[in-house]
């Protein structure tokens, strides 16, 4: 279950990982991951801050592999530890606001990037996220291009930010069938191999298919017309067709 639980925070993250990668992570790491959540529910706050500033700066030194858990599982447990522990707190601001500095002076530095739209997004700010990409993007024309993905994508694509759309993702439909169906049928597929938690999965696959096909929607309509607007929903319902019929 708690690999289910790391799947669909990944999955909410955008970070496009699946639980089924943790058993690959390095035995020490995957060790040092499972004893901060330990120290996390047990209450000892500073021993599970000091892991989780380890895990976020060594981590995937240990592990390539662990980049998208690193993302989507340890910043997170970072910003909840903050809402309950005051130093954990202080930490989390401090590195996210080096992180937007960064990413700012920087924009080939994609690990700032990374950084900062993940945390700033956990803190619901993706209205600041995409506020600080269109600027710099008014000033620097494809200025994101060597770290944009399908995080922030959607980022923009949720906040319907036209510049952004425009500059690096084209047309909707296309970029939603091309980018996001495969990987949303790769974790609906791998969901076979979670056991009793099969349905579980599937459906939290359902749900995220769902979400994203409702702001790609919500975007074609509101800059492009219902011609694009429902080409998207076609794609999304020709996919849960699909499913429907495996499953039958």
């Amino acid at each position: 279950m708690k690999q289910l639980l790391i799947s669909t925070a990944l999955l909410v993250s955008g970070t496009f990982c699946f639980s089924s990668h943790a058993s690959n992570l390095d035995p020490e790491l995957q060790t040092k991951l499972d004893d901060t959540f330990y120290l996390y529910d047990s209450g000892h706050y500073q021993e599970t801050l000091d892991n989780v500033q380890w895990l976020v700066k060594k981590g995937v030194a240990v592990d390539y592999d662990f980049y998208g858990y690193r993302l989507g599982v340890v910043l997170s447990l970072w910003r909840n530890l903050a809402q309950d522990f005051e130093p954990a707190r202080i930490s989390f601001n401090q590195f996210l606001e080096s992180s937007v500095q960064k990413a700012v002076n920087s924009p080939q530095n994609c690990a700032a990037f990374d950084d900062a739209r993940s945390m700033l997004r956990l803190q619901h700010r993706v209205t600041d996220i995409i506020a600080t990409l269109e600027e710099k993007e008014a000033a620097h024309p494809q200025v994101w291009s060597r770290c944009w993905d399908d995080t922030a994508t959607l980022d923009a694509v949720e906040q319907t930010s036209k510049p952004l759309i425009d500059a690096y993702i084209g047309d909707l439909s296309d970029h939603f069938a091309a980018h996001y169906i495969p990987n949303i049928e790769q974790y609906y597929n791998q969901c076979s191999t979670e056991g009793d938690y099969r349905e579980a999965c599937q459906d939290g696959v359902k749900e995220y298919l769902t979400s994203v096909s409702n702001a790609f929607r919500h975007a074609a309509m509101t800059h492009y017309g219902l011609n694009e607007a429902g080409q998207v929903g076609g794609i999304t319902l020709s996919l849960l067709l699909k499913w429907q019929e495996q499953n039958n």
